[in-house]
This record gives C-alpha cells, sequence and structure tokens, in this order.
C-alpha cells in the first residue's frame, strides 16, 4: 500500500447507495472537506466487506462530481482484485482521473485471529487413520450456486461423505429448494437433474447451530468437530455467477485450520490466493476448474473433484495427505506471520 504522509479522513461503508442516503457533507464538517477539496486531506472509503462494481459509479457521481472532491484525493479500499478495471471504465467513461484503488484483504485477518488465539490448524490433518466423514461444506446465505453444489452432490449420492450445512437463512422465499430449483431450471432447462423432485425433499441440513440468519463471520469453536473430523473443505465462497474473484473469511478460515480446499468461485480466483502467498493443491487437486468460465461445466468438474476425493481408499488417502501436508503448512505459516490487519496491495 502506499504510504499516505497527508492526513486523511477514513469511511467504511457497504452499500453503493451509501453516500447518496448520508451525503459527506452530512457527515464531515465543512473544513474537513475543503480540506480534501484543495488542502492536505485525503478520503479513504473502505468497501472491503462488499464485491459490488457499481460502487465505482456511485464514488464518482457522489462524490467526485456532487462534493467536489477530487479524485486524486480519495483512496478507495476494495476486496476485489479486478476492481482498478472497473476504476480505469468508468473513469474514461466520465473523461476523469482515476481514483486511486487498492486490493484490501481484509477478511484474512478473521483467519489470522484464530491462528493467533489458539494455533488451530495443529490440531487438523493429524495423522488419523479414519474419519467418519470426508469433507466439510459450510452454507449460509442461499446464494445459488450453493443449492446447486448441493444439488450435484445428493446426485452422486456424496452428501453422506459431508459435513455439510444448508437450511433457512435471512433471506425468506429464497432460502428453500422450491426458490432454488425453480432458478436452476429456468438457467438449465434442459438439465434433468434440477427436475430431481427428491431434492425438494432434502431435510434442512444443520451442523453446529440452527441459527442461519446470524452472519458468522468470525471464527467459533463449535466448528472445531467438524474440521477434526473431515480431511478437507468445499469452501463455497460468496461469488461465482458474478466473475467477480473475491476471497471472503470462507477461504481463510479454512487456511487456519489447517485443511486442504476445493475452492468453488468465480472462475480464475486462485491466481489472486498465489499473490497473497498461499499455495493451492494442483496437481494434487486436479484445479482445473478454476479457469473454466461456463459456470455449470465448472461446478460439474468441483463435484468430479469431490467424488474423487471422496472414493478414495485408505491406502489412496494416506498417500493424497502425505503430499497435501507441507501445502497445508506453508498456507498455516504464511497466514500466520502475517502483520497487518488486512492486507493492501496497489493497483495503480
Amino acid at each position: 500500500m502506499h504510504r499516505i504522509e497527508q492526513k486523511f479522513f477514513y469511511i467504511q461503508f457497504s452499500d453503493a447507495e451509501s453516500f447518496a442516503l448520508y451525503p459527506l457533507s452530512s457527515i464531515i464538517d465543512s473544513d474537513i472537506l475543503e480540506s480534501m477539496r484543495t488542502g492536505d486531506v485525503y478520503l479513504m472509503v473502505d468497501n472491503a466487506l462488499e464485491y459490488q462494481l457499481n460502487t465505482v459509479e456511485r464514488i464518482y457521481s457522489d462524490i467526485v462530481i456532487r462534493e467536489r472532491i477530487p479524485a486524486g484525493k480519495i483512496i478507495f479500499l476494495s476486496g476485489v482484485p479486478t476492481m482498478i478495471e472497473q476504476v480505469r471504465n468508468v473513469a474514461k467513461k466520465l473523461n476523469l482521473p482515476e481514483i486511486r484503488t487498492e486490493w484490501f484483504t481484509l477478511f484474512e485477518e478473521t483467519g489470522l485471529h484464530a491462528v493467533r488465539k489458539n494455533n488451530y490448524g495443529m490440531h487438523t490433518l493429524r495423522k488419523k487413520k479414519n474419519w467418519n466423514k470426508k469433507y466439510l461444506c459450510l452454507n449460509r446465505r442461499w446464494r445459488l450456486h450453493r443449492p446447486m453444489m448441493v444439488a450435484m452432490l445428493h446426485g452422486r449420492n456424496l452428501l453422506q461423505h459431508g459435513h455439510v450445512s444448508l437450511a433457512p437463512s435471512d433471506t425468506p422465499h429464497m432460502d428453500s429448494w422450491d426458490s432454488a430449483l425453480s432458478q436452476l431450471q429456468a438457467l438449465y432447462p434442459d438439465d434433468e437433474m434440477f427436475r430431481n423432485e427428491a431434492i425438494r425433499k432434502l431435510p434442512h441440513l444443520y451442523l453446529d447451530t440452527k441459527d442461519l440468519k446470524t452472519n458468522r463471520a468470525e471464527y467459533e469453536d463449535s466448528i472445531l468437530p467438524y474440521y477434526e473430523d473431515t480431511f478437507f473443505s468445499v469452501v463455497n465462497e460468496t461469488t461465482y455467477f458474478e466473475n467477480i474473484p473475491f476471497l471472503s473469511e470462507k477461504i481463510f478460515k479454512v487456511i487456519a485450520m489447517g485443511h486442504p480446499f476445493i475452492l468453488s468461485s468465480s472462475p480464475n480466483t486462485m491466481q489472486y490466493l498465489h499473490q497473497l502467498g498461499y499455495r493451492t493443491f494442483h496437481p494434487i487437486i486436479d484445479e482445473s476448474y478454476d479457469g473454466e468460465v461456463d459456470h455449470r461445466k465448472r461446478m460439474l468438474m468441483i463435484v468430479d473433484e469431490i467424488e474423487k476425493l471422496c472414493r478414495m481408499d485408505k491406502g489412496e488417502t494416506a498417500a493424497f495427505l502425505s503430499k497435501i501436508r507441507p501445502i497445508v503448512k506453508h498456507n498455516f505459516r504464511n497466514l500466520k506471520k502475517k502483520t497487518s490487519i488486512g492486507i493492501s496491495r496497489t493497483m495503480n
């Protein structure tokens, strides 16, 4: 991140409409605003918890144009590593300078806190010969790729091999199989997989809690037994169909727990983990799915890998873990050595 010698005013916001609902002039003193326009005060706006691209247009319309804050006096912290492309497109369209944009991996702190608190990763992947289940797959909000995966796992009789959560959450009338299957059928009308009526009869899938309305971004000890009872994780990230890479607490929790993982996310997301110093598992796990842009095919490739790991016998599992442990240890140590609360990478 650029070293900032000047004074700055920091605001964290969650919605693209935030500065329309709460104009800067209503929350910042007029003399500070004027110093942003003509003096030595910079405005830092932090949206690292979200992934919406339309945030950029609203920063330009609600701050640069309406409040007359020069684009060069704004530092935009985003959790999307490709956000600079959106900034460039909007700046070009408006014929205005680019906002200084930083990729800010705030969610790394979630895993870092777990590591420092109890060295969790040292508990998992011990030399155990038998697990009751093979994988852990945590799902709260019904983003469409999550029921899509669970439907595919059900179709291949793979749910029985995993600790999987998926039950009513915080989006009434959307987080149900009736809603999910109707959306999937509309998206893939020729796919018989999503016309299997048995899926509608799946029971609610709970693990350590039945409260799925509360956002559980922070690690909780109650989930530890499920990590210890499995030898890999399936991470259903926040984005998938959006084609927006985004690394949330979901992946960093898994790294903190010392699990290898299969990552269900937008295409070409793995490269951003690599940029942060983490290693992934190709070719031990075939990660060619990460480069597949067809969303249904990518999910089928992901489920293929889940099935391959679930079908391994004891000898194959032992060989797999022997190869995977050095990578898991590297990732755990890479996370543990982080010193910043949120790692920022300059994008322009």
